[in-house]
């Protein structure tokens, strides 16, 4: 692992552990301030309850994340030594095998890991984008709401103002 490669990682690590905290922070003080909260509607009451799990799952997961990336640290070199022996092993004889038996199991192990820290990075993705959706769902019907109690305040004023004849009588 190059230097530069093993500094963005570290800082990657960092990063990735800093806003797992933060936000699981702000969405614990959401979950408590919730209980605080008599008067918010039910149907208010749990989406910000949804949305506060969804990202506490989201923070977890970068946790994990940034766990198998610190992890990297320790199986990349006996990754690389590994290829380098795969390539001098082709080099001197190109029709071989490029890894011999005690080898596979930690091309396997190695293998496995990569894919199981790409599903936890699409499962990160899959929590943003259903976060996003249940914002834009949430939006579209609070916006719906806010249409309707315009709509029946204006034919309230309509009725009155009908009622009342104009001021002619």
């Amino acid at each position: 692992m190059s230097t530069t490669q093993a500094i963005f990682s570290a800082v990657l690590i960092v990063v990735l552990l800093g806003l797992a905290a933060y936000y699981a922070w702000r969405q614990v003080q959401a979950l408590r301030g919730l209980r605080g909260q008599e008067n918010l509607p039910p149907e208010d009451r749990r989406y910000v309850r949804n949305q506060a799990w969804r990202r506490l799952a989201c923070s977890g997961l970068m946790v994990v994340f940034a766990g198998l990336l610190g992890g990297s640290f320790f199986i990349e070199p006996i990754a690389q030594e590994l290829i380098n022996r795969g390539d001098a092993a082709q080099a001197e004889n190109p029709e071989g095998p490029v890894f011999g038996a005690d080898e596979k199991p930690f091309v396997r192990f190695f293998t496995a890991y990569w894919i199981s820290a790409l599903l936890v990075l699409l499962g990160m993705v899959v929590l943003a984008l259903w976060d996003l959706l249940a914002i834009r769902r949430f939006g579209a019907r609070q916006f719906r709401k806010l249409q309707a109690d315009r709509r029946a305040m204006i034919e309230r004023q309509a009725a009155r103002l009908r009622h009342e004849g104009n001021g002619h009588h």
